[in-house]
């Protein structure tokens, strides 16, 4: 049987949803053909969480590493899961959604949260980037905790949190990165990607950031490999 592969990240564009308040892409010529240069050039102007982008540790946690600080293999997943949670305007994703999966969660390696809130990406995004569903800090605290073969967590939403609960959303992000942690556990998050049902049957999931010193996240190109 043949490989195929898929992208999984949204194209950046000066156009792209983003977390409301958060710069938009900007794209500027800076040699052109058309001009009488010899080649095309650009200037990019991007947010650490601009698209579909991964959240370091060091996005919620002082003392958490930075993308171009962990180890290649943070970014390779090979026994992804595929939950369906699909949730309203605000929707909490709660400890009882993930509960009946727990099994399955403890032989993941990667969680991806399947929504459905991303089909209102393109038709309607001001409410796909301001109402979105959100995971609860206590089911964040569940997945750190008690799945420790898990590595990453996914969601099709434009965050894992959601800018009508800003203290929730902050609780979660920091139980995510490990921020208070003896340990040094964190999950890497990934945001604003598209998950389809059958990304469970994927041999590998790639998601390879930039590699940018200092930086808390990263634009994102995800692919799964079939």
């Amino acid at each position: 049987m043949a490989t195929t592969f898929r992208l999984l990240s949204y194209p950046l564009s000066a156009g792209a949803p983003v977390w409301p308040g958060n710069p938009g892409v900007r794209t500027e010529a800076v040699e052109a053909i058309a001009r009488g240069d010899n080649a095309n050039t650009t200037l990019l102007h991007l947010f650490t969480h601009s698209g579909t982008h991964l959240d370091a540790p060091r996005h919620f946690n002082e003392a958490g590493p930075a993308a171009y600080e962990l180890p290649l293999e943070r970014f390779i997943f090979f026994h992804p899961l595929v939950l369906e949670v699909p949730k309203p305007e605000g929707g909490f994703i709660t400890l009882a959604d993930l509960l009946p999966a727990h099994a399955r969660l403890q032989a993941a390696d990667l969680c991806l949260l399947r929504t459905g809130w991303s089909n209102l990406r393109a038709a309607d995004p001001a409410r796909y980037t301001a109402h979105g569903p959100l995971l609860h800090p206590d089911a964040a605290r569940f997945l750190i905790d008690e799945c420790p073969g898990l590595r990453g967590l996914a969601t099709d939403a434009i965050s894992i949190g959601s800018p009508a609960y800003g203290a929730e959303s902050v609780a979660t992000h920091r139980v995510l990165t490990g921020a208070g942690r003896d340990d040094g556990r964190f999950l890497v998050i990934f945001e604003d990607l598209r998950i389809d049902p059958d990304l469970g049957h994927a041999s590998r999931i790639y998601a390879w950031p930039l590699f940018i010193e200092g930086s808390d996240g990263s634009p994102c190109t995800i692919v799964a490999e079939f």
